[in-house]
């Protein structure tokens, strides 16, 4: 009797947490495509300061299981970067001005494109309402910044990209069955495979990014979404100082080229996609 009770209990208690799941999954099923702009803060070797606007797509698929399995893939890739400056105050983008160089960016905006993928296990509190998730994280993302660029003579980025892993958590709550928020706060690190030379040490860095956002399932299996985010970057190495043998020199107009670093990006998305 005993035996049949802890039994009917344990079935009850997966039943149970399946259908609060539901509640979930009417949201977090779904694949979509979106495009977003950051504007991201540079540093160089002598503290002088860069923003640099990028515009992207991304790629997500999104999936809750029954048995509060959480998947979600992603693939990002930058389609256009503008400095919101002139080179010569300080935004490190543009025209190298070397012989043998031209169009090398002087930026270390190391992200052009990835894909990273999350697994997680959502705990219900709340089983109309409320669940949290924590996750880990692995990906594979480049790193075509101008040092690696440079250090390998723009003949070969095949090694350019970081290997990517952190943890992470998320709390998503349902206000009702067409609004839904969400906070998402992770810390990764990156791994730079590049090898760079000429006494550019490895761009091994950590981020840690928060994100909020909706979505909205505004008719039958379609879904609108916005979010924002920001990042903080938390370099393993010294920013290389202004050298010609390290950076290019001087642009066309005298300037000195240096490398800058991100510090910090702050962005946002809008998405449209399919729930399933």
């Amino acid at each position: 009797m005993r035996k049949f009770l802890i039994t009917l209990l344990s079935v009850s208690t997966v039943s149970a947490f399946a259908a609060d799941n539901s509640q979930f999954q009417k949201f977090d099923n779904e694949y979509n495509l979106g495009y977003g702009v950051a504007n991201t803060q540079f540093y160089n070797g002598i503290q002088n300061q860069a923003l640099q606007q990028s515009q992207f797509m991304s790629l997500e698929v999104e999936r809750l299981f029954d048995a509060g399995i959480w998947l979600d893939a992603t693939a990002n890739l930058v389609t256009a970067q503008n400095s919101l400056g002139n080179q010569a105050t300080g935004t490190g983008q543009g025209n190298s001005g070397v012989p043998g160089y031209p169009g090398t960016p002087s930026t270390q905006d190391p992200n052009f494109g990835g894909a990273n993928f999350k697994v997680g296990y959502a705990f219900t509190v709340l089983p109309e309402n409320l669940q949290l998730i924590p996750y880990a994280l692995v990906g594979r993302n480049t790193n075509l910044a101008m040092s690696t660029l440079l250090s390998n003579g723009l003949a070969n980025v095949s090694n350019d990209f970081y290997y990517t892993a952190g943890i992470g958590g998320r709390i998503e709550y349902k206000i009702n069955d067409y609004i839904f928020l969400y906070a998402d706060q992770n810390a990764v690190y990156n791994w730079d495979q590049s090898g760079p030379l000429d006494g550019i040490q490895p761009q091994n860095f950590l981020i840690a990014q928060s994100t909020i956002g909706a979505k909205f399932n505004v008719v039958k299996n379609l879904q609108l979404g916005v979010s924002g985010f920001y990042k903080y970057y938390q370099l393993m190495a010294d920013v290389p100082t202004a050298t010609p043998a390290l950076n290019g020199g001087n642009d066309s107009n005298g300037n000195s080229v240096t490398l800058y670093e991100p510090s910090s990006s702050l962005g946002g998305m809008v998405s449209i996609g399919l729930t399933y």
